[in-house]
């Protein structure tokens, strides 16, 4: 049994001097995770949309400028343009996702605004 008249010492806080502990490889990897099914949550389709277009998008640029004569060490001799884009496609995929983070919102918002623009069923026709 504990004794109701024992001491309780305060929770210890981190000195301004002392560095902030590490997180851990798990507790990082646990927030991300956390974070992206917020922003899957929020966003769904949408943010699915944007990736996939972007990908599209980043795709067909590197194939383009490959036929057009950008020169890519990567892509040298046998390999096609195909290979190529696809390998600089690949090169490509964390500035991807971390573009499909950044204008999802933006998007969001833009639609968000355009369908409140438009007249609502409540609203009488314009004359």
């Amino acid at each position: 049994m504990v004794d109701p008249m024992e001491t309780v010492e305060p929770p210890v806080t981190p000195t301004p001097d002392e560095p902030p502990r590490r997180l851990t490889l798990k507790e990082r990897y646990d927030r991300y995770m956390a974070r992206f099914k917020q922003f899957l949550a929020r966003y769904g389709m949408l943010a699915i949309v944007v990736h996939i277009v972007a990908c599209i998008f980043f795709f067909l640029c590197f194939m383009l400028l490959i036929r057009a004569g950008f020169e890519v060490k990567s892509a040298e001799g046998s390999v096609g343009a195909f290979a190529g884009a696809y390998i600089l496609y690949k090169a490509t995929q964390i500035p991807r996702v971390a573009i499909t983070f950044v204008i999802t919102p933006f998007i969001d918002r833009l639609i968000r605004r355009l369908r409140n623009k438009g007249p609502g069923p409540s609203d009488p026709p314009a004359p």
